[in-house]
């Protein structure tokens, strides 16, 4: 109950308490004027950055499947083709953790009309961070 207090007494000065409690860096809607403008910010971001998350895991799991062509290793074939698989069920269960996380959030919201940014604003930087974890499979191995 205290966390929640301090949580939505965090909220009420100006955001989303992650936000606050963490560095905001590329945040492109934490400048808009409004509660409104925000949402609408959010949710543009959150959907592109979410479909470039999706559109990543098919990539990375495209050049797995090019990469396990190799016959040189048979074994290490077999190993990236079942990679190649795992990134595409990692995909669908993270998004299933994404969207029950952030409702989580909107719902802890009890009043006001920052609920519906707070699922936005969680959506992105969850989507932000789902990118950047994908995009480390892009490195080429030593």
């Amino acid at each position: 109950m205290k966390t929640t207090i301090i949580g939505l007494s965090l909220l009420a000065l100006g955001g989303f308490v992650p936000s606050i409690l963490c560095a905001r860096s590329n945040d492109p809607c934490e400048s808009r004027g409004s509660n409104l403008e925000m949402r609408e910010c959010y949710t543009n971001e959150q959907r592109r950055v979410n479909a470039e998350a999706d559109s990543l895991a098919k990539k990375v799991a495209a050049d797995f499947r090019k990469e396990a062509q190799d016959p040189t290793d048979g074994q290490a074939a077999i190993a990236i083709k079942k990679a190649a698989t795992a990134v595409l069920r990692s995909q669908i269960a993270w998004r299933a953790y994404r969207d029950q996380h952030c409702r989580t959030v909107e719902l802890s919201w009890t009043t006001g009309s920052g609920a519906g940014t707070a699922y936005e604003q969680c959506m992105f930087e969850l989507g932000k961070e789902r990118l950047h974890d994908l995009q480390g499979f892009l490195q080429p191995a030593p």
